[in-house]
């Protein structure tokens, strides 16, 4: 006699609190480089779909947040700003078996960040262009494009979860090769840039279902990610002083949320 197959269908959705830092900055090859960043605590919203057949799934992930102010760790002032950022992330998954949620897969994401409109920019007659000081890049758009692995191991013990109710704690992680891609505007001029960079996630969360098909979940994480790109067509009061930009982003967050799923066996 075969096992049973098991089909899931489900949505999710969430809210999540988060402290940033951001760095975008311009420097030349010929100075010392000193991250200057910028930092900023908000929220954002996210949501998406499963659907798994057995042990083989299919997830989509959406998430969005703005940023309205930004603490320099160079100076005293607050920036008001406008920044946000954009997230879509979609994993084939692989289960332990048709009942477990504990998997490994491949999560391929698409991720955006526009920003600093609000930022100053020195004017190239000022000492720290002259100086070839790293600043943060106004009116920037900083894009990457990641795939790699990523899995999340659940804690599933009787007396924990049983027959769809209770908890279920986990741990997860995501390790993924990116392509960064920079563009900016004036003041800096139609400036751009590429890289590849490594992209890392930690996190760890507790499920809590009160029906088979009805769960909520709460759960902190960390992203990090960093790269380095030469420029190309900026604008000529400033390619004496600048020729690289520096993007860089660490996150931290706390989401919580509710689960909906549909399950159906057949024998």
């Amino acid at each position: 006699m075969t096992g049973p197959n098991v089909l899931y269908v489900g949505l999710y959705g969430y809210g999540a609190v988060d402290y940033e830092e951001r760095i975008i900055n311009v420097y030349s090859f010929r100075s010392t480089y000193t991250a200057k960043g910028l930092s900023s605590s908000s929220s954002h919203f996210g949501g998406g779909a499963f659907v798994r057949w057995n042990t083989w799934g299919l997830t989509v992930d959406f998430q969005e947040g703005y940023f309205y102010k930004w603490k320099p760790s160079f100076a005293d002032t607050t920036y008001t700003d406008t920044s946000f950022f954009q997230n879509i992330a979609v994993t084939l998954a692989h289960y332990r078996n048709p009942y477990s949620w504990t998997h490994v897969g491949f999560t391929v994401t698409a991720r955006r960040f526009a920003f600093g409109y609000g930022i100053p920019f020195p004017d190239t007659s000022s000492e720290i262009v002259k100086n070839s000081e790293n600043w943060p890049v106004p009116n920037s758009d900083v894009r990457y494009l990641s795939m790699g692995v990523s899995g999340r191991l659940y804690l599933e013990v009787e007396n924990l979860y049983s027959e769809g109710r209770g908890f279920l704690p986990w741990v997860g992680g995501h390790v993924a090769w990116a392509q960064v891609s920079f563009q900016s505007d004036d003041p800096l001029g139609r400036t751009s840039g590429t890289a590849n960079t490594i992209y890392f996630s930690a996190s760890l969360g507790l499920d809590f279902y009160i029906a088979p098909w009805l769960g909520f979940f709460i759960e902190g994480g960390y992203t990090s990610f960093e790269s380095n790109m030469l420029l190309s067509g900026i604008n000529p009061g400033y390619k004496d002083y600048y020729d690289q930009v520096r993007a860089g982003y660490n996150n931290a967050s706390v989401k919580a949320g509710i689960r909906l799923t549909w399950a159906k066996e057949r024998y």
